[in-house]
């Protein structure tokens, strides 16, 4: 068959397919970085067997474990560029490797993994999970659609699975954070992923009336305290990102200080040396009111001995040639030199010089404060 006069071979080929109705894919659409736009609509949702983990129970509170999320998704990618160097508190980088659960403990305060619930496997919507993203991303990878799929997949929750995920939740907020599989929350986010399927670890938090915020002034500064069961306190170090979540969750907002609490400037100090301490950076507030009422019942005048002194040391060996070793060598001198009278006369002195000695040391005679004495 011949070809038309102003055919050529590369355009017959259009024209036969749009004829018979197929056509070859283009370099792009097999590419795996660029899919053709209407087959990623037309696609259908994948489905998965998994059941879906707890989300925030009020809209409220959805809306504020959302909004946490996001903006440490943003958090992530300035650290990524290098734009917030110096910048975080410093609890957030403390343990290298441990960012996420540092961050965890800082913004939400008194959450804990130390107390675990079941275990089962779930999917976790990403929209109210915490990942880590600044160390890789979609464009990173060479393959994201495959990897996409191959980290979205029910198999990623069953134990001992390659490349298993593991989450922890904090079911009264709804608020989850990747513990296995940190990056992987903003990649499949950014993949437009839904949900990440793990084997997902319930944990308990306090309920909102076990909690109470309070805004403080120090030195010029203003802090947010959060105080669990009007007992052990913490100190938010990002209370942009911890006061709407807690509000949201039930807690009332920040209030003034109670009075009838120990001063802040105290409570300050104390949380001073709680930061330098290995433990955990919060005081409590009972053993504080105890140690400051002996604190100050130790700055109290009291009637005291020498012995009683912390402060005074005796020099025992001028104490005992003195007042033991002088008279017992006079009262030999006077025993063998004048026997009689003189005798008697030296037993008195000895008894004197002991007498004088002991009440010096015993006789509360002296006063000193109470911290002093022992």
């Amino acid at each position: 068959m011949s070809l038309p006069s102003d055919a050529t071979p590369e355009t017959s080929v259009p024209a036969a397919a749009g004829a018979t109705g197929t056509g070859l894919p283009t370099v792009d659409a097999l590419m795996d970085e660029q899919p053709p736009a209407d087959t990623d609509a037309d696609a259908p949702a994948p489905r998965y067997r998994l059941p879906q983990s707890s989300v925030p129970p009020t809209i409220m509170l959805q809306a504020a474990v959302a909004r946490l999320v996001e903006q440490k998704e943003r958090i992530d990618r300035l650290a990524r560029e290098g734009l917030l160097d110096g910048l975080f508190p410093a609890e957030w980088s403390a343990v290298p490797g441990n960012e996420l659960r540092a961050f965890v403990a800082s913004v939400v305060p008194f959450a804990s993994d130390s107390v675990r619930g079941e275990t089962v496997a779930a999917r976790v919507p990403l929209k109210y999970l915490l990942g880590q993203s600044h160390r890789w991303g979609r464009d990173d990878v060479a393959e994201p659609r495959s990897l996409s799929a191959f980290l979205a997949s029910d198999e990623r929750a069953a134990a001992g699975a390659a490349d298993a995920a593991e989450v922890m939740l904090l079911g009264p907020l709804g608020l989850g954070w990747a513990q296995v599989g940190r990056s992987r929350v903003g990649f499949l986010r950014a993949m437009g992923a839904e949900s990440l399927a793990a084997r997902v670890t319930a944990l308990p938090y306090p309920a909102p009336e076990q909690l109470a915020l309070y805004q403080v002034s120090v030195a010029g500064a203003t802090q947010v305290w959060c105080v669990l069961d009007n007992r052990r306190l913490r100190a938010l170090s990002a209370p942009s990102l911890s006061v709407p979540l807690l509000t949201a969750y039930g807690v009332v907002a920040p209030q003034a200080w109670p009075a009838q609490w120990p001063d802040p400037v105290e409570v300050d100090a104390e949380l001073g040396l709680a930061r330098a301490g290995k433990g955990a950076h919060e005081v409590d507030l009972v053993r504080l009111v105890d140690k400051i009422q002996r604190s100050r019942a130790g700055e109290a005048w009291s009637s005291a001995s020498l012995m009683q002194l912390h402060t005074w040391v005796p020099r025992w060996r001028f104490f005992l040639a003195s007042f033991i070793g002088l008279p017992a060598a006079l009262l030999l001198i006077a025993a063998l030199a004048l026997p009689g009278r003189v005798e008697a006369a030296a037993v008195a002195a000895a008894l004197g010089f002991a007498g004088g000695a002991i009440a010096a040391l015993a006789a509360p005679w002296i006063y000193a404060r109470r911290k002093f004495l022992s």
